[in-house]
């Protein structure tokens, strides 16, 4: 129950990570074209960017949840999610080119992600304490 758990929260994380990129974009887009640098530093604090570190923030806290439960090897994968998240997404809201040699490249990724998917047999490792060398103080 808790890797299903787990998974489903990793599933989140990426996909809060895909809302902030969305929301970094839609946010830079609305500053206009050829903006000057002081003026992104000022668009920090627009609401879709300032929403879209949010939403980075987020997903951080509950990625660091998730790898308390799985293993990295098994987890990280998944981040490429994000990927295809983002290009669907960017083309169903954003208005942006959605080339095939692109929707191959993101058919590519989810065959890698249900690949490491597949692989999951209850990661023995992810189970065992992890041993952290001690630092010996000077004295």
């Amino acid at each position: 129950m808790v890797v299903t758990q787990a998974i489903v929260m990793l599933i989140v994380s990426v996909s809060l990570g895909a809302a902030g990129q969305l929301c970094l974009k839609h946010g830079v887009n609305l500053l206009g074209e050829n903006v000057p640098p002081l003026q992104i530093i000022k668009g920090i604090f627009t609401p879709y960017v300032f929403g879209g570190f949010l939403c980075y923030g987020l997903s951080s806290l509950i990625y660091l949840w998730v790898l308390s439960k799985l293993s990295l090897s098994f987890a990280y994968p998944f981040v490429a999610l994000s990927f295809v998240m983002v290009m669907v997404a960017s083309w169903a809201l954003l208005g942006e080119a959605l080339p095939p040699l692109r929707i191959a490249g993101a058919a590519l990724i989810l065959l890698g992600v249900l690949t490491v998917a597949a692989s999951y047999q209850g990661d023995r490792s992810a189970d065992v304490e992890p041993t952290v060398p001690s630092i010996e103080q000077p004295q």
